[in-house]
């Protein structure tokens, strides 16, 4: 099969094609995908399914902050760490979005930063809001 030759030989090459083409065009018009479909010998369906993939794979191995104390981390392993329940670890990166929202411009840098301070501190937004309105600050 021709997409499994490509997967197996080319993937590297492509995926570096793919990934320099969405860099160059982020907004890419349909034509633009089957045009480099085309040009790396690929189906546009099955090209088009490839480009998902690696989106995917790639958004989900993003790491923002290389080196932040949560990396590889899950909410579960936080709340396990601290013996807290999901649901605490889960209301405090809610609030933790807020908080550093007002910092970054990225949701997901925002809670990579929430969860970074929830390994040290499985509490810290709930402290940290305690401590502004002690000091008579408004936050939220």
């Amino acid at each position: 099969m021709r997409l499994r030759r490509f997967l197996s030989e080319d993937m590297g090459k492509a995926r570096d094609e793919i990934i320099k083409f969405l860099k160059e065009n982020p907004k890419p018009e349909d034509a633009d995908i089957h045009a480099l479909a085309e040009k790396l010998g690929m189906e546009p369906d099955k090209f088009e399914e490839q480009v998902y993939k690696i989106l995917g794979e790639l958004l989900k191995k993003e790491d923002k902050i290389p080196g932040g104390k949560a990396d590889k981390m899950t909410v579960k392993d936080i709340a396990d760490k601290h013996k807290v329940s999901v649901e605490k670890i889960e209301k405090q990166i809610k609030m933790g979005i807020e908080v550093e929202m007002e910092h970054v411009d990225s949701e997901e840098l925002a809670k990579e930063i929430a969860m970074d301070h929830l390994e040290e501190i499985p509490d810290y937004y709930d402290r940290l809001d305690k401590m502004e309105k002690s000091a008579g600050v408004e936050h939220h």
